[in-house]
């Protein structure tokens, strides 16, 4: 198998793996692929590989071409999902060389490790959660609320420029402590009740990432910062006990939250068949 990082990859015959799904006797699925090109199944033993015959790697140095492929990518995977079970989908431009006969090679020699992820992750989809808060109005209700950053502004009032200067210092060293806390126990307050009505919850960065299938979900909002970001793994079942859940943060004054899904479980699929492959 090869994967993106090499460019300009070109070869014979190869067919790019979308996903791979529990099947039945002739399967089907009715989407084009990228670039508008052939989407088949390739059966063994119970087991769909949803592929595109290719003869090199999607790579390009135009952002926006790698964009159109990514929404390619996942439409396929999505289209995977409603016609079958939840989806064992791969990383964007993970491709097998060869033609349908070494998919199924494929499929044979990682046929336990795909057989324990489908059973795994049957009826589970993904759900991203994005908690945010406006960090200038928490800020303010701790140093109202708070007795020691209270005394120390009412120190600061009355101190001379010298000593003034470093009880700032310590105020807003404090404060931001005290922030940190905030945000720690916030955090884990939402994993711990989300965790509650999941199979598999992670915690993403929260540095602007984003995960396929995530693009154009969120709202920007100039005022609000990023608390924490979860991926969640659970049943459809589970949407509106994590729904109840989340209202009571949006509740909050200052709190906002982004919370998207079923999507295919990207961020909790095992990775399959890689050791010892090209």
């Amino acid at each position: 198998m090869s994967e993106q990082g090499t460019r300009a990859t070109e070869f014979d015959e190869g067919r790019y793996l979308y996903c791979a799904v529990r099947v039945e006797e002739n399967p089907e699925l009715a989407v084009e692929g990228i670039e508008e090109g052939e989407v088949r199944i390739i059966t063994q033993d119970g087991i769909g590989a949803v592929v595109q015959p290719v003869e090199a790697m999607f790579d390009s140095d135009d952002l926006s071409k790698v964009r159109r492929w990514l929404l390619g990518h996942q439409r396929v995977v999505d289209a995977a999902g409603e016609a079958f079970d939840t989806p064992v989908p791969f990383r964007f431009d993970t491709v097998i060389k060869g033609d349908d006969e070494q998919v199924r090679n494929w499929i044979a020699e990682n046929e336990h490790e795909l057989d324990e992820a489908l059973e795994t992750l049957s009826g589970r989809w993904e759900y991203r959660i994005e908690l945010r808060w406006d960090e200038s109005r928490v800020r303010e209700g701790i140093a109202s609320e708070d007795g020691e950053l209270a005394d120390l502004e009412s120190r600061i009032e009355g101190s001379s420029e010298g000593t003034g200067y470093l009880l700032e210092k310590q105020y807003e060293q404090r404060l931001a402590e005290r922030l940190q806390n905030r945000r720690d126990a916030i955090a884990g307050d939402l994993y711990d009740r989300v965790a509650e009505h999941a199979d598999s919850v992670e915690t993403a960065g929260s540095g602007g990432s984003t995960l396929l299938g995530a693009e154009g979900t969120t709202e920007s909002n100039d005022d609000f910062e990023t608390v924490v970001q979860l991926s969640v793994l659970a049943s459809r079942e589970s949407e509106d006990p994590i729904g109840g859940i989340l209202e009571e943060f949006v509740e909050r004054e200052g709190f906002d939250v982004d919370y998207t899904g079923p999507w295919p479980p990207y961020s909790h699929a095992p990775t399959i068949g890689e050791r010892g492959e090209e």
